[in-house]
């Protein structure tokens, strides 16, 4: 990786993996499943530790914690054409979200390549990005030549107060390790009676090592930590910042989804579906800046 600090933290192997996928299969199957499912989880249990698939499975990869800017500065020239179930699962309800509001000005926090920001200038809306990542906006430029875009930090945000009718902030505030500060900022930019959307992964995936994470071109897979900032970390935060829920949506992994876990679906596709299929994937907040 060109440029970033590496903390090498792990040395994964790909059983590691497999064996957690498998494990979640039999527990979520453990009371409700049949025998004849559990006895196939268990001889795949077997299969991935056999000696002789040392070659499959024995290679190890290296893990490094990176910081936020430093991650993304690499992921960015490959960010969009990734595989990434959790966006694949928040998309549709964010989006229906804008769908149901009017044109106004728009503000796209950590607003990556520029995803969301798309949607909102093809539905009428004049919209300013921002991103900790100079990459990341280079690529979100490319993408909507319409908006406007500058660096900046979620706790610092460069946008005037109660300047915006809208501010999303799309799978970002994991990476934060509290929430009071970014959402209050969010909450400043946004007039009375606005609207913010918050999205992120599901605290139950969070927890699972659903972070954000790429493998570089060396090998090397590098990963941001994730806080998992469960719902009632949210509802303080939301009281405290002057923001009121007016809906809270939590998509589930379906079958499109699972099957973007490639590896594993390539090995045992079986105990992916069964460790994944309706599990809460994103969580995604519609709300509203109180007057």
């Amino acid at each position: 990786m060109s440029g970033s600090q590496r903390n090498v933290t792990r040395r994964l192997h790909l059983r590691e993996s497999l064996l957690g996928i498998e494990g979640l299969a039999l527990m979520r199957q453990l009371l409700e499943g049949d025998d004849q499912a559990a006895r196939a989880r268990i001889e795949e249990v077997r299969w991935i530790l056999d000696p002789a698939r040392d070659a499959d499975f024995g290679e190890t990869t290296e893990v490094a914690e990176l910081g936020v800017v430093d991650l993304y500065r690499e992921w960015a020239a490959s960010y969009d054409a990734s595989s990434r179930p959790v966006r694949a699962i928040e998309q549709p309800v964010v989006w229906s979200i804008f769908e149901q509001l009017p044109p106004g000005r728009a503000l796209d926090a950590a607003c990556g390549t520029g995803r969301h920001a798309r949607r909102l200038v093809d539905l009428g809306h004049r919209v300013v990005g921002i991103d900790s990542s100079p990459e990341m906006l280079d690529r979100a430029r490319q993408l909507v030549a319409e908006a406007g875009f500058e660096v900046g930090d979620l706790c610092k945000l460069p946008v005037e107060t109660a300047s915006m009718d809208l501010a999303v902030c799309a799978l970002a505030l994991d990476h934060a390790p509290t929430l009071l500060e970014p959402l209050a900022e969010l909450a400043r930019t946004v007039r009375p009676g606005g609207t913010v959307v918050v999205s992120d992964v599901h605290p139950v995936i969070s927890v699972m090592s659903g972070v954000a994470h790429v493998k570089f071109a060396d090998g090397v897979r590098g990963f941001v930590r994730n806080h998992n900032h469960l719902h009632g970390e949210y509802l303080h935060a939301f009281a405290e910042v002057g923001l009121d829920v007016h809906r809270c949506f939590e998509p589930l992994y379906g079958e499109a989804e699972f099957a973007l876990k490639k590896t594993a679906m390539h090995f045992i596709p079986e105990a992916t579906k069964a460790a994944y299929l309706g599990l809460p994937g994103a969580l995604v907040w519609h709300l509203i800046r109180r007057s």
